[in-house]
């Protein structure tokens, strides 16, 4: 055998071992690449209040759970003042919500709509799968945070949300309210 064919056939034998090697590092049929992937759903915000992953749940009833993820950046502890939703045309949606004030300490995620909330905080009606709203949360002493939130629809990855509201609703005042408010009383 001459010197060329032994380096041909070294060659090819090389060829064929790295070829059988480097395939077998695919992954088949389930790699990851071929799944499909939803990242995540709720809207974040980041800031001096971090919300993160804010989106509504709807519930069977018509109402919609709020769920989402806040960090208090600050220095100092914070207390979530208020809740308002209202549509993206600025139409605002009655919130139910717990009469507990929730404490926002510093450097921590606190999370709202579980389950363990003693109420959590639902929009009435007219939040329906599909549809975006706008989450504003008002803080004690940071700025408010404005969200554009989506309603998601029920399903078994959200089963430790909250279901529909036990408390009474807490209607988000809207100038027209105030107005026949105080065209009522003279």
């Amino acid at each position: 055998m001459s010197t060329v064919r032994r380096r041909r056939l070294a060659a090819t034998a090389l060829a064929a071992t790295a070829l059988l090697a480097l395939g077998a590092c695919g992954t088949g049929f389930s790699a990851q690449t071929n799944q499909v992937y939803q990242a995540g759903t709720g809207a974040n915000h980041r800031g001096e209040m971090d919300v993160l992953n804010t989106l509504l749940v709807a519930n069977d009833d018509g109402s919609a759970t709020l769920s989402a993820g806040i960090v208090n950046n600050t220095k100092d502890e914070q207390r979530l003042a208020s809740v308002t939703v209202t549509t993206l045309d600025d139409k605002p949606l009655t919130v139910a919500s717990t009469k507990m004030i929730l404490s926002l300490p510093a450097d921590k995620l606190t999370t709202i709509g579980s389950i363990a909330d003693a109420g959590g905080f639902a929009v009435l009606k007219d939040a329906t799968a599909g549809d975006y709203v706008k989450v504003t949360l008002t803080f004690s002493d940071a700025a408010p945070v404005t969200i554009e939130a989506p309603v998601v629809a029920r399903t078994a990855e959200y089963e430790k949300v909250g279901g529909a509201p036990r408390t009474e609703p807490t209607p988000s005042p809207s100038p027209t309210d105030t107005e026949t408010e105080s065209t009522d009383s003279e």
